[in-house]
């Protein structure tokens, strides 16, 4: 009986005769694919499916979104931050009978808020996007870069942490391939990054 195949390139469904375990070359292509049994019919159990994720087998799809975050990374920052925009804004208006005052208060009001604005823009352009087949990371403001990895050729997955970070529940990410003995996608400030390990491992 044919199995069914999303190639893990172009994403393109084609059917081959080959067995499970075998590799074949996708027609539209020619990406090397690994024909995987469907679960059902090897009597195995999809764990990305049974964890409440998109089945490991079918089409291709987004399973979670990963960005760097603010608090949890930096906490004394980012309350600092924020109790100095306050403290300045509620001062700025206090002294509004000081113009002198009230504009120093309102132009450090408005620094801490330019600074929280950029550190938020930089979170939200730095970002690692997790599928059933294969994970993306894209970092950069003006310009942009792009590193992807196949989830089949995944070798290592390593987390790091300091003891702080530990308690913060942050910490980075580093993962590589069977292709290269260096690290191909690097994200700091990761929240609970044992988490986000443990989804790539369901489809690893």
């Amino acid at each position: 009986m044919p199995i069914r195949l999303i190639c893990d390139k172009c994403d393109k469904a084609f059917e081959t005769d080959s067995p499970a375990g075998s590799k074949v070359t996708c027609p539209a292509c020619g990406d090397i694919n690994i024909v995987r049994e469907a679960p059902v019919a090897s009597g195995k159990t999809d764990r990305a499916a049974a964890a409440g994720y998109p089945p490991d087998f079918g089409p291709e799809a987004e399973v979670i979104r990963v960005r760097p975050a603010m608090l949890r990374a930096r906490p004394m920052s980012f309350l600092g931050l924020w109790a100095l925009f306050l403290a300045s804004a509620v001062g700025a208006f206090l002294l509004l009978a000081m113009p002198p005052a009230a504009i120093g208060c309102a132009a450090i009001a408005l620094i801490c808020l330019i600074a929280l604005l950029v550190w938020k823009i930089r979170t939200m352009h730095d970002r690692l996007r997790i599928t059933t087949r294969r994970i993306v990371d894209r970092t950069g403001l003006l310009s942009k870069n792009t590193s992807e990895i196949l989830i089949k050729d995944i070798r290592h997955v390593a987390i790091r942490q300091t003891f702080w970070q530990r308690v913060w529940g942050v910490g980075e990410l580093a993962i590589s391939s069977a292709a290269d003995d260096g690290v191909e996608i690097f994200m700091r400030d990761v929240p609970k990054p044992d988490d986000v390990k443990r989804v790539i491992d369901l489809y690893r």
